[in-house]
């Protein structure tokens, strides 16, 4: 993986905290991110029947298609208690708790809800993809983390005051429903979305234009050896440093062990002399 000339990151600065950089890595967060297309029918009418409250979108990703029956019923209860229409991908076992306000789908076009204008928030398990569709179209966060990238994910956004986190093993119905209307009615939340949305738009090419030059430009210059760092022609022991700690530890054993010497030396010298001193008095 060292060998690659040019690297693709689906990060960008409305996500990343600021870090140095090598040249050959170039950041094209939001590739996959686009303007909302129609929603179906049936979808459009029961966003548009949520008034003035809005509606709120609800994944947890492809990777979690259900939860415990337990935990399934906590979550529909405290979406019960929320004035917004709730539109929530699962696939399990309809919940007892299910409210009127609540529908259940297999799949959403995620996307296409998070840029409706009626969108208020975004409860999410924090997949970049996710969050960056969330980022591209100004939507505040409640995040549910479940594994891997996850959890850091919205520690970035929760550190620049776009979404609240909760811990789905620890958090009850009123912790839920408070999270998502701490969102939705804390106007920082919405601002801090749109200011990232802001930033994300502002950049000198879309990312996928981005990506599409700095392949082009590998391939027109087959290859781009010019901006690797030479530390990927180091051996493991030269990178970490290894061979000058070893020299240094040598020098300064060697250092160590002629001052024992010489102090050594100087201790037979001086009572060699307090014998031969002593011998003479005697």
């Amino acid at each position: 993986m060292s060998k690659a000339d040019i690297w693709l990151m689906r990060t960008y600065w409305d996500f990343d905290f600021p870090h140095p950089y090598l040249p050959n890595i170039k950041f094209v967060g939001g590739i996959h991110c686009r303007p909302a297309k129609p929603l179906p029918k049936d979808m459009e009418e029961f966003a548009q029947s949520s008034g003035d409250a809005g509606i709120v979108v609800f994944s947890l990703g492809s990777f979690i298609n259900n939860i415990t029956t337990e935990k399934a019923n906590m979550v529909a209860s405290a979406l019960a208690q929320i004035p917004q229409k709730v539109l929530w991908r699962y696939s399990g076992k309809v919940p007892d708790t299910l409210g009127a306000n609540t529908r259940i789908y297999q799949w959403i076009p995620q996307n296409d809800l998070l840029a409706h204008p009626k969108t208020r928030a975004f409860i999410t398990h924090g997949g970049t993809n996710g969050i960056y569709e969330a980022i591209y179209h100004g939507i505040p966060m409640v995040g549910i983390p479940m594994f891997a990238d996850q959890p850091d994910n919205l520690v970035h956004m929760k550190a620049k005051g776009a979404a609240v986190m909760v811990n789905l093993n620890f958090i009850n119905a009123e912790g839920l429903r408070d999270a998502i209307n701490t969102v939705i009615n804390d106007k920082s939340y919405k601002e801090n979305a749109m200011r990232l949305s802001k930033i994300h738009h502002d950049r000198p090419m879309s990312p996928r234009d981005e990506a599409v030059f700095w392949i082009e430009f590998t391939m027109r210059n087959k290859g781009a050896k010019h901006l690797r760092v030479q530390a990927h022609e180091l051996t493991w022991y030269q990178y970490h440093s290894l061979d000058v700690l070893a020299f240094l530890l040598t020098v300064a054993l060697l250092l160590v062990f002629f001052f024992i010497k010489i102090c050594c030396f100087c201790v037979r010298r001086c009572c060699s002399r307090k014998a031969q001193g002593k011998r003479k008095f005697e």
